[in-house]
Protein backbone atom coordinates (compact mmCIF):
# COMPACT_ATOMS: atom_id res chain seq x y z
CA UNK A 1 0.00 0.00 0.00
CA UNK A 2 1.17 3.54 -0.69
CA UNK A 3 0.82 6.66 1.39
CA UNK A 4 2.29 10.10 2.09
CA UNK A 5 4.29 10.98 5.20
CA UNK A 6 2.37 13.61 7.21
CA UNK A 7 4.79 13.87 10.12
CA UNK A 8 7.86 12.10 11.43
CA UNK A 9 9.69 12.07 14.75
CA UNK A 10 12.67 10.34 16.32
CA UNK A 11 11.89 8.35 19.46
CA UNK A 12 13.93 6.29 21.87
CA UNK A 13 12.89 2.72 22.59
CA UNK A 14 15.14 1.03 25.16
CA UNK A 15 17.77 3.75 24.47
CA UNK A 16 17.79 2.95 20.74
CA UNK A 17 16.78 5.34 17.98
CA UNK A 18 13.56 4.59 16.12
CA UNK A 19 11.77 6.85 13.67
CA UNK A 20 7.98 6.89 13.71
CA UNK A 21 5.87 8.52 11.02
CA UNK A 22 2.21 9.25 10.56
CA UNK A 23 1.41 8.11 7.04
CA UNK A 24 -1.79 9.04 5.22
CA UNK A 25 -2.65 6.08 3.02
CA UNK A 26 -4.37 6.22 -0.36
CA UNK A 27 -7.75 5.57 1.29
CA UNK A 28 -7.26 8.62 3.56
CA UNK A 29 -6.60 6.79 6.81
CA UNK A 30 -3.65 7.63 9.07
CA UNK A 31 -1.26 4.90 10.14
CA UNK A 32 1.72 4.95 12.44
CA UNK A 33 4.69 3.33 10.71
CA UNK A 34 8.34 2.84 11.58
CA UNK A 35 11.31 3.62 9.35
CA UNK A 36 13.50 0.53 8.86
CA UNK A 37 17.14 0.82 9.94
CA UNK A 38 18.43 0.68 6.35
CA UNK A 39 16.29 3.71 5.41
CA UNK A 40 17.37 5.52 8.57
CA UNK A 41 21.04 4.94 7.73
CA UNK A 42 20.48 6.55 4.32
CA UNK A 43 18.66 9.61 5.72
CA UNK A 44 20.82 10.11 8.85
CA UNK A 45 24.35 8.83 8.23
CA UNK A 46 25.70 7.78 11.62
CA UNK A 47 29.29 8.51 10.64
CA UNK A 48 28.43 12.17 10.01
CA UNK A 49 26.43 12.65 13.22
CA UNK A 50 28.46 10.52 15.65
CA UNK A 51 31.75 9.55 14.06
CA UNK A 52 32.94 6.25 15.54
CA UNK A 53 31.11 6.71 18.86
CA UNK A 54 28.54 4.24 20.19
CA UNK A 55 27.00 6.84 22.48
CA UNK A 56 24.80 9.76 21.54
CA UNK A 57 23.50 12.55 23.75
CA UNK A 58 19.71 12.69 23.98
CA UNK A 59 19.95 16.31 22.83
CA UNK A 60 20.93 15.01 19.38
CA UNK A 61 17.27 14.08 18.83
CA UNK A 62 16.47 17.79 18.50
CA UNK A 63 19.03 18.01 15.68
CA UNK A 64 17.69 14.90 13.97
CA UNK A 65 14.03 15.90 13.99
CA UNK A 66 14.21 18.72 11.39
CA UNK A 67 16.50 16.63 9.16
CA UNK A 68 14.02 13.75 9.25
CA UNK A 69 11.13 16.12 8.56
CA UNK A 70 12.82 17.67 5.51
CA UNK A 71 13.79 14.29 4.12
CA UNK A 72 10.46 12.54 4.76
CA UNK A 73 7.42 14.82 5.07
CA UNK A 74 5.30 14.92 1.95
CA UNK A 75 7.08 11.99 0.31
CA UNK A 76 5.20 9.05 -1.14
CA UNK A 77 6.16 5.85 0.65
CA UNK A 78 5.28 2.18 0.65
CA UNK A 79 3.74 0.84 3.86
CA UNK A 80 3.82 -2.80 4.90
CA UNK A 81 3.35 -4.90 8.03
CA UNK A 82 5.90 -7.20 9.61
CA UNK A 83 5.61 -8.92 13.00
CA UNK A 84 2.54 -6.90 14.04
CA UNK A 85 4.15 -3.52 13.28
CA UNK A 86 3.80 -1.22 10.26
CA UNK A 87 6.90 0.02 8.45
CA UNK A 88 7.46 2.46 5.62
CA UNK A 89 10.10 2.85 2.94
CA UNK A 90 10.78 5.28 0.16
CA UNK A 91 10.06 4.51 -3.46
CA UNK A 92 12.85 2.62 -5.26
CA UNK A 93 14.93 4.09 -8.05
CA UNK A 94 14.34 1.14 -10.39
CA UNK A 95 11.10 2.64 -11.73
CA UNK A 96 12.76 5.98 -12.61
CA UNK A 97 13.65 6.60 -16.26
CA UNK A 98 15.83 9.53 -17.24
CA UNK A 99 14.91 11.46 -20.37
CA UNK A 100 16.44 14.20 -22.50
Amino acid sequence: MKGTVDSVKPVLQEDRLKVVARVRTEDGSLREAYMPDRELAAVLPRSILLGASNRAPRGLLATMEPILARMSQGRVVRVWSYKERDYFSFQPWRSVRFTD
